[in-house]
């Protein structure tokens, strides 16, 4: 079988943890007001509106036209009318994604272990990201960030990373930076690196003036074979978004360009249509038999 990625290689490296682009400041800043907040703001707004001297048909308006117009859009996609904007870059088949080698090669199917990260950082007070000293806290994750994606010899372990965000049951903000390794090793070197080592010790200096920044890390390593990954119209996230350099190119132009692989592969069949063969498993019936002591059915999930 032709184990070819279902993305084409790109000449940089995937990352969706990017704080300084417009896009990514308009959604943390979005996230980080309450729904009541929000409708209170857009109350007050259309009040002013309203107190106005203008016609009322004006101040009331912009708020109808918006409703109508958001209404309109959904009854289109709902009906299948115009194109789903939410199916923006879904594969639309089951993929699985495969750890490469050191070489951004793939070897077979669970032939690599894989550590993960879990990173985070809240901020326990009203005001949220704009707590005093928060926006140093998002500063030294993206220099963190930098560090790994930028190391020019990419031999740190480091095989991705993306965040997610919630608020919990208080109403606090909590960010987490999901990260791929190769090693718990790995995690652990990077760990007393300059990035790393600047965040820990600016930390451990100023904690008793912050006692509403959080903390924390959960770090686990799965071996080979003891892991899987599968997703079924879904954008690459998480493990599938990760990618690869691949250390032998061919050479173009007299040099070897940077060519960075996608870990997803067509798991509709073959060798990855099951998750004991995407954990490398061969004998998918006797592995399951053995499991549960009787003539099981292997699913094809």
């Amino acid at each position: 079988m032709d184990f070819k990625p279902l993305i084409p290689p790109s000449p940089t490296r995937r990352s969706d943890f990017d704080l300084s682009s417009a896009t990514a400041f308009f959604n943390v800043l979005h996230s980080n007001f309450s729904l009541s907040t929000l409708l209170l703001i857009g109350a007050a707004f259309q009040t002013l509106l309203v107190l106005l001297p203008i016609p009322k048909t004006y101040a009331l308006s912009p708020a109808i036209t918006l409703l109508v117009l958001r209404l309109t859009h959904t009854m289109l996609v709902t009906y299948r009318i115009i194109p789903n904007p939410y199916l923006k870059n879904a594969i639309p088949k089951k993929s699985s994604a495969q750890v490469l080698d050191r070489n951004g090669n793939f070897t077979g199917p669970g032939k690599e272990k894989v550590a993960i990260l879990l990173l985070g950082a809240k901020s326990n007070h009203p005001l949220g990201i704009f707590a005093p000293d928060f926006k140093y806290v998002s500063g030294l994750l993206q220099r963190m960030t930098n560090e790994l994606e930028n190391d020019p010899t990419q031999d740190s372990g480091f095989l991705g990373q993306t965040s997610l965000e919630r608020t919990d049951a208080n109403g606090a903000r909590e960010f987490i930076l999901v990260s791929y390794w190769r090693s718990i090793e790995d995690v652990h070197k990077y760990a007393h690196g300059p990035a790393h080592r600047e965040a820990w010790k600016w930390w451990e200096s100023t904690l008793k003036h912050h006692d509403y920044i959080g903390f924390m890390h959960e770090v686990y390593e799965a071996d080979k074979g003891m892991w899987e990954g599968v997703y079924i119209n879904f954008q690459p996230t998480l493990l599938g978004n990760t990618t690869y350099l691949k250390k032998d190119g061919k050479l173009v132009g007299g040099e070897v360009k940077e060519e960075w692989v996608s870990p997803l592969l067509d798991a509709n069949r073959g060798a990855l249509r099951s998750s004991a063969r995407r954990r490398g498993l061969v004998d998918d019936k006797k592995l399951v038999g053995d499991m549960f002591k009787e003539n099981a059915y292997v699913a094809e999930f």
